[in-house]
């Protein structure tokens, strides 16, 4: 199996450094190139998109010559090929075109997830299925659950590695130690075809990683994360074929680094009542690249991946499934104890957690006068707590039930989240709500950024409830020096080192009326 694998990564990496300068060239010849922007993204330059087309055709022409060579001159190891591989080579050439698809073109969040659960689900019909789930030793029967939880576990696969393909070289360092993990994990199950596919691929993406690694000259795009995750999450599913049982210990501790990411993402915004796919500079590579620096990023990175790939894989060989869950709390802790990552999600998680414990313990009584107050620096150092403060006055003498604010400037890597509200709040029915968007307009035109949102609920049948609505409307306009002071204060901080370092001027923030919603809605920015 040496011969084989040492075979299996020449091949693959040779064909990557000859596909990938191709790819590129015709990326660049037909305009299909990533354009930068002030939302999430780090580059300041366009560069190539279709790194996913190159590392498919690599791997593809990889395995095939593996396949080659261990017929003809090797000892036929690896068998014949049977059609569970065309139909996982189909499929990702399906989800590769959708990306493709979203690179050029752009696609909503919910068309592509669409897409994606037809294909994945299209896959899992013709056999790929996980019929049980192994943890820590115990074995679960899924039974009528077997064909949605592995339609799911694919979906996490292919979105974590999407979302954490934001920076020069991330998702491909990433993926080259999944890869690795996953085909030592093949190995030890017996499945050497799969650990020939899975080195083929670390292959391809070591040879991409040439033209990936910073300054990058070609990005993966959605076509290629989305591809080598789906990849990623069937081979998990392969790498255990007895019995069709997912060894949750082993795949999600190779996985866990991009499974942080998700995770973080998600929990950040359904806590703060963002839209699961908003846009933010809180992502992983984000975080990481502004406190350690492109190369400090990639550095941890690759350093974490080794720790939980190398427990997982010898939580396998020495049949000891702790050691993967060791590996997944160990990067963890590492990330929220340094404050590298994950720090604020925890937080809101806590305080979240820590309210409803309470309401279970409070007295009636004491329910209709106790508050709730939460203030979470989600990102950045900016002095939020002068805008926030009078909107928190404001509410204890008008009695509101809740306010809070949630704001996200991703052009400065800044986030603040703070909610103020009663244990016991109105029924459902009996509640006024208000949310109103925070815009930032330039002097010379009309066009605005969302940076974002504050909300206002308080009880129907309170005397002159709309009075006071219309009151803090009117009131808003008071704290535009204090914003547009914190704002001012960080692009100080960031000037040199943002994208919009080069503007020509701050521009003057406004709060959006209720009555003005409509006409904001086509210009904002998002």
């Amino acid at each position: 199996m040496t011969w084989l694998t040492l075979v299996s990564l020449i091949c693959s990496i040779t064909a990557a450094l000859v596909f990938v300068p191709l790819v590129r060239s015709l990326a660049r010849l037909v305009g299909m190139v990533d354009k930068p922007d002030a939302e999430r993204k780090l580059h300041r330059k366009p560069i190539a998109l279709g790194g996913g087309v190159a590392v498919l055709a690599s791997l593809l022409a990889g395995f095939a010559a593996t396949v080659l060579y261990d017929r003809h001159i090797g000892d036929f190891l690896l068998g014949y090929v049977t059609s569970d591989w065309y139909r996982l080579t189909f499929a990702a050439a399906a989800v590769m075109t959708v990306g493709l698809i979203d690179d050029v073109w752009l696609m909503r969040g919910r068309q592509k997830l669409l897409l994606q659960i037809l294909i994945i689900s299209a896959l899992v019909g013709t056999g790929t299925i996980v019929t049980k789930v192994g943890l820590l030793g115990f074995e679960i029967y899924l039974g009528s659950l077997a064909f949605p939880v592995t339609v799911l576990w694919l979906l996490v696969c292919v979105n974590a590695l999407n979302l954490i393909d934001g920076a020069d070289g991330m998702a491909t360092t990433v993926g080259c130690f999944i890869s690795f993990g996953l085909a030592l994990l093949s190995l030890a199950q017996g499945s050497v075809l799969g650990a020939a596919f899975a080195f083929c691929l670390a292959g391809s993406l070591i040879g991409f990683l040439v033209f990936n690694k910073p300054p990058a000259s070609i990005f993966l795009g959605d076509a290629g994360s989305m591809t080598i995750g789906l990849i990623i999450g069937v081979l998990s599913v392969w790498s255990s074929v007895k019995g069709s049982t997912l060894l949750a210990s082993a795949p999600i501790g190779i996985l866990a680094i991009p499974l942080f990411d998700s995770t973080a993402a998600i929990a950040r915004r359904w806590l703060t009542g963002r839209s699961i796919y908003a846009t933010d500079r809180a992502h992983l590579h984000h975080v990481l690249d502004k406190k350690y620096g492109h190369s400090g990023m990639l550095m941890v990175v690759a350093l974490l991946c080794a720790v939980t790939t190398s427990l997982a894989v010898a939580s396998v060989y020495f049949d000891m499934p702790w050691l993967a869950l060791l590996g997944i709390v160990l990067a963890g802790a590492f990330l929220v104890a340094t404050r590298s990552f994950g720090h604020a999600e925890c937080q809101l998680l806590m305080m979240k957690a820590t309210h409803m414990t309470r309401s279970f313990f409070i007295s009636p009584k004491q329910s209709l006068t106790e508050k709730n107050h939460r203030c979470v620096p989600l990102q950045g150092s900016g002095d939020w707590g002068v805008v926030w403060e009078p909107l928190v006055d404001f509410a204890q003498v008008h009695n509101l039930a809740k306010i809070n604010i949630d704001l996200n400037l991703s052009w400065i890597h800044e986030g603040y989240h703070a909610s103020w509200s009663a244990v016991r709040m109105p029924d459902r029915m009996n509640q006024v709500q208000m949310r109103w968007p925070i815009i930032i307009r330039t002097s010379e035109k009309s066009v605005g950024v969302n940076i974002g949102t504050l909300q206002v609920v308080a009880a129907a049948d309170s005397p002159g409830i709309h009075e006071r609505i219309a009151d803090l409307a009117m009131r808003l306009s008071d704290l535009e020096p204090q914003v547009k002071m914190v704002i001012n204060e960080l692009e100080r901080r960031h000037s040199g080192t943002t994208e919009r370092a080069d503007t020509a001027a701050t521009p003057a923030p406004t709060f959006s009326s209720n009555a003005d919603r409509r006409s904001d809605a086509s210009t904002l920015l998002t």
